[in-house]
């Protein structure tokens, strides 16, 4: 996270301009750079988190895509230029949040405790190991497999330590490493039924996103990785938070995807509570209202539908309706 003298410093000697200071010293008001010769500065820049908006035009971002603007290059060079120099003057504070890990490093992978995982592919279809057995079962009746890239992105089964007789769903980076995975249990009345690798490594679950496509028009966020397996399988580009309540890190990822937001948690009162937090945080990093799908209401969640072979695709675009925080309500209830 930047440091607050460092967003002033860089904006005022960048811009040369008149400006003014709010009173509880955490906003810069500065002429905006959307409009000619803005003596009212109509630009707000919160210098605790770098979040901008012009109040005229109502563009606003974080602070990378104001300097991406201002120094006239793309969002990626900004990023790696804006860390550079908040290094190289001592002003990027590497403790302060950062970004939810869509990729992961080797370190991360040497660390994670992967021995005793059996990849469950096509190869292992006619396997005689009773846990193999357990997890193609298990993944048929769920329908959580596409033949097509079965064999590339294969789930996993463990047969020893504390992940032992559990389906491994793995959380994969661009390069095909695992940076964190779920681990269901196989066996009936095993409880927890889930557990995860979480701070093993350093990476927690509540700062993770199940891996997704940032070029998509859309984004469907659920709650578990079976029910963004189910959502992709059906053609949407969904990833899961792991459970139904939003981390600040991942709110920091999500802001930089540009395209519309569906929050598609569960139908209960945990999922209710999940929606409620994503509005608490959607406005504190100033994002774009969002929109909200839950499963048809004889089904649990979406794998369920999934299952039962219901078309998802067309009930997103038939049943997504932006959420009414006035009332309290869905504008578009499944009666």
């Amino acid at each position: 996270m930047l440091n607050p003298q460092f967003i002033k410093d860089y904006l005022l000697n960048k811009l040369n301009c008149d400006y003014r200071i709010s009173s509880n010293n955490r906003e810069l008001m500065i002429p905006s750079l959307f409009i000619a010769d803005d003596y009212k500065r109509h630009m707000s820049v919160n210098l605790d988190t770098g979040l901008w908006q012009c109040f005229k035009t109502s563009q606003k971002g974080n602070f990378i895509k104001l300097y991406s603007l201002i120094e006239n290059t793309s969002y990626k060079s900004a990023e790696s230029k804006l860390l550079f120099q908040a290094a190289e003057e001592g002003m990027w504070d590497l403790w302060g949040e950062t970004k939810a890990p869509l990729s992961s490093s080797p370190e991360i992978v040497q660390k994670l405790d992967t021995s005793g995982f059996i990849p469950v592919n096509v190869d292992s279809y006619d396997s005689n190991n009773q846990l193999v057995i357990r997890a193609w079962k298990f993944l048929m009746d769920r329908k959580l497999f596409n033949l097509k890239n079965f064999e590339e992105e294969p789930y996993y089964v463990s047969t020893e330590g504390k992940y032992r007789g559990r389906l491994i769903i793995p959380f994969k980076d661009y390069e095909g490493n695992i940076f964190f995975f779920q681990a269901r249990s196989l066996m009936h009345g095993v409880t927890p039924k889930y557990l995860n690798p979480n701070s093993e490594n350093g990476v927690k679950s509540s700062n993770i996103l199940y891996p997704f496509d940032f070029e998509k028009e859309h984004l469907c966020i659920c709650e578990g990785p079976a029910d963004a397996i189910a959502l992709n399988l059906n053609g949407l580009n969904a990833t899961c938070t792991v459970g139904s309540t939003i981390s600040n890190v991942q709110m920091q990822t999500l802001r930089e995807f540009e395209g519309r937001i569906i929050l598609a948690y569960d139908n209960d009162e945990a999922g209710q509570r999940g929606i409620e937090k994503f509005e608490h945080l959607r406005k504190k990093y100033m994002m774009p209202t969002f929109s909200t799908c839950f499963p048809p209401m004889r089904y649990k969640d979406w794998n369920e539908a999934h299952q039962e072979a219901e078309d998802l695709y067309e009930w997103f675009t038939e049943k997504t309706s932006e959420y009414n925080f006035d009332n309290q309500c869905l504008k578009n209830l499944y009666n």
